[in-house]
């Protein structure tokens, strides 16, 4: 077996592997800053930010509102945010609200731009819109929370529906998140140095000191030759 096949086979512990990121600092150093730039100039240069508007409705399977409410009630209302869910994503409704907005958007652009949601298993439905242009999508969230209770109210027949939230104007992109994602890339950059530091001292066959031949070799050193330096001396060119 040759002397390399000897340092892969050998066995590395944690304080060996922390000894080789001490030794080799400045590469996964190097590797966490150049990973970490280059996403913090990447997200904000290359990635288009979204922005979102949302609002809430309540959703009650009773049509009076002052009546007392049962659990058989509460969960019939949550069973009803999912059928909602389903009405309001149908282009019937969809084509409504891109008529408030003049066709910008049509009813699937719509439909990939909106989602619908219970909090928390409540009888809350949440609406969440999601686009490029904040206007538009305070826009579309406030036509969906105005024509939902009566869509609603039509196809089922049965039970209520209230606006909780009304959708604002976003004034800040809710994506991509930079500081999420230049953290990433720093952990990443360091597990990319460490990873490389790893292969460097595992393929490094060189011996370095005493300790390498001992590690490698039963027999015992019976001795070792000094490092000498030349002195030049004083007066030689005279």
């Amino acid at each position: 077996m040759s002397l390399g096949d000897d340092h892969l086979n050998e066995k590395i512990g944690i304080a060996d592997i922390i000894d080789m990121m001490i030794r080799r600092w400045w590469i996964w150093t190097i590797c966490a800053i150049v990973c970490s730039i280059g996403a913090f100039i990447y997200t904000q240069v290359f990635v288009e930010p979204l922005y979102r508007s949302d609002g809430t409705l309540y959703v009650n399977a009773q049509r009076k509102q002052d009546i007392d409410i049962t659990q058989g009630d509460m969960t019939s209302s949550q069973a009803l945010v999912k059928t909602y869910k389903e009405i309001l994503s149908r282009r019937t409704f969809l084509s409504q609200i891109a008529a408030d907005l003049d066709g910008k958007y049509s009813a699937g652009a719509l439909k990939g731009m909106i989602s619908y949601g219970a909090v928390n298993d409540t009888q809350i439905m949440e609406i969440k819109v999601v686009g490029r242009d904040p206007e538009d999508v305070y826009e579309i969230c406030h036509s969906v929370l105005t024509h939902a209770p009566d869509e609603l109210i039509r196809v089922i027949n049965a039970g209520s529906v209230k606006i909780l939230d009304d959708g604002q104007v976003p004034t800040a992109p809710f994506s991509p998140n930079v500081k999420q994602n230049s953290l990433i890339a720093l952990l990443v950059g360091i597990a990319l140095g460490a990873g490389i530091i790893l292969l460097l001292e595992l393929f490094d066959t060189r011996i370095k000191s005493r300790e390498d031949i001992s590690k490698k070799f039963p027999e015992p050193l019976l001795g070792e030759i000094p490092a000498f330096m030349q002195v030049e001396e004083v007066g030689a060119d005279k």
